[in-house]
């Protein structure tokens, strides 16, 4: 029968032992190198994340003072931007939830607002004019039937027709018209862009168009992530299953303690700081 005092007189013996106890004194201290270096990357985990945080409140303070701006484009074209909101998911303060809360109604989309990347707007206005043909039917001997048409291909996809029909009449000294009518159609192709142009880690989206006359007025774009899902596996204490090498204290069939190297596939726990 193992007593007490067995297990004492081998501890003391495994002790007395000093290639063994070298051997436990580098595992000691290799323990303690383990668990300093997990504290280090911790805190060097925590003050990633909070200089993230702040960088993000601090492009979207810039963002709300940014109004649409015009560029000139090496193609001669121009293009409206404005720099974009970073929100995270997870941490959705009150004005964000209503700065989003009208997309959520336009498009449908669910309340969590999961698997929804960015949100995007943009107020267009059209300022335009044209000459349209126009050809003149005799219907009776008061009556004419006027029309009118204009079609314009502006390229990529953008373009204007226009037709119109309306009957004037006279009417003695007066010249009438009635059953008038008007009809437009009109293709425009919007192309967007979302980059960090000034390299300072902010987003900017950049929208422009081949369409003439078209006045964009106004842009908001919302990117949204998710930090936790985004952070690194953090490692925590628990059980697994695995194979272990190590030297120390057996407990053989006999019943006899001894001590030496081993060879073990089993159900292990460790705290957190030894997983690496």
């Amino acid at each position: 029968m193992i007593t007490l005092t067995y297990i004492l007189d081998k501890l003391k013996a495994i002790w007395q032992n000093k290639q063994l106890r070298n051997f436990l004194v580098i595992v000691l201290v290799a323990l303690l190198f383990l668990k300093q270096c997990n504290q280090i990357s911790n805190l060097k985990r925590e003050v990633d994340q909070v200089e993230e945080t702040a960088n993000r409140n601090f492009n979207n303070y810039k963002a709300a003072q940014d109004t649409v701006r015009l560029l000139e484009l090496d193609n001669g074209k121009q293009a409206a931007t404005i720099k974009s909101y970073e929100f995270d998911i997870a941490n959705l303060e009150e004005e964000q939830h209503g700065l989003i809360a009208k997309y959520r109604g336009v498009l449908d989309i669910n309340k969590d607002l999961n698997k929804v990347n960015a949100l995007l707007s943009a107020d267009i206005k059209i300022k335009d004019s044209l000459l349209a043909a126009i050809s003149v039917e005799r219907i009776d001997s008061i009556t004419d039937k006027v029309t009118f048409d204009r079609f314009d291909d502006f390229g990529h996809g953008n373009t204007r027709n226009l037709a119109g029909s309306m009957f004037v009449y006279r009417d003695g000294d007066n010249l009438l018209y009635r059953d008038a009518i008007f009809s437009i159609q009109q293709e425009m192709s919007l192309y967007a862009a979302i980059e960090d142009a000034d390299g300072d880690g902010q987003d900017e989206i950049k929208i422009t168009t081949d369409y003439p006359g078209l006045i964009i007025t106004d842009i908001e774009n919302i990117n949204l992530i998710n930090s936790k899902l985004n952070q690194k596996y953090e490692k925590k204490a628990g059980w697994s299953v695995g194979l272990g090498i190590g030297y120390g204290i057996n407990l053989n069939n006999n019943q006899v303690i001894s001590y030496g190297p081993s060879l073990n596939v089993g159900l292990f726990w460790s705290p957190k700081w030894l997983r690496f």
